[in-house]
């Protein structure tokens, strides 16, 4: 290939295009054909031909270097575009799950099973026998394990006047629970002590 540079003119080209340093290439065509490939491996083989004859074509090693900053300038633009690209909004679309929280009260969707097991509660404290306290081993149901704890005392007792004096306001899932189960306690001790024939389902 014709060249108006030296083979060192041509070296201190190809050096831009290394981190590495780089040997002396002796020759002006080993030189050149260093320099093709680095500048292909930097811009792009189908770009790098083209660019290498306007480079080492150039009257003077300025007007060279300036050629080559030109070439690495032009395919640049495709890096820093990339960075700009990722958006942070679609992170914050993930963060409306904690959405999940509110949906766990609606959980009464197999309500078939749990009205069935109600039901039988239900029933068998019609009989006399006392109904199992609700399961509060659940954080969010923290605060109301001490009064679970006097209410499933008093029903032991067979306290229907305590149990009926404790001020339960039903207005989140925890107090409705221990409600159920106060008023299913009354119940069933009503029942023992109205027929007490039956209170040998009590146990």
């Amino acid at each position: 290939m014709f060249t108006n540079l030296s083979a060192v003119q041509i070296n201190r080209l190809a050096q831009r295009l290394s981190e590495a340093p780089l040997g002396r290439s002796a020759s002006v065509a080993a030189a050149a054909e260093r320099f093709e490939r680095l500048l292909a491996a930097k811009i792009g083989a189908d770009r790098a031909p083209k660019a290498v004859k306007a480079i080492l074509t150039a009257p003077g090693f300025e007007t060279a270097e300036g050629r080559l900053v030109a070439e690495i300038d032009a395919c640049e633009p495709d890096g820093p575009a990339e960075p700009a690209a990722p958006p942070a909004a679609p992170e914050q679309a993930a963060e409306p799950a904690p959405v999940v929280e509110q949906s766990a009260e609606p959980a009464p969707a197999p309500s078939a099973p749990r009205r069935r097991r109600d039901a039988d509660i239900e029933a068998k404290a019609r009989q006399g026998e006392l109904p199992p306290p609700p399961n509060f081993s659940a954080p969010t149901h923290a605060r109301f394990r001490a009064k679970l704890a006097a209410l499933v005392e008093l029903a032991g007792k067979a306290d229907v006047a305590s149990l009926r004096a404790i001020h339960i306001n039903p207005v989140s899932s925890s107090p409705k629970a221990l409600a159920r189960y106060r008023d299913l306690a009354v119940l069933a001790i009503e029942a023992r002590e109205g027929a007490p024939d039956v209170t040998i389902v009590g146990g």
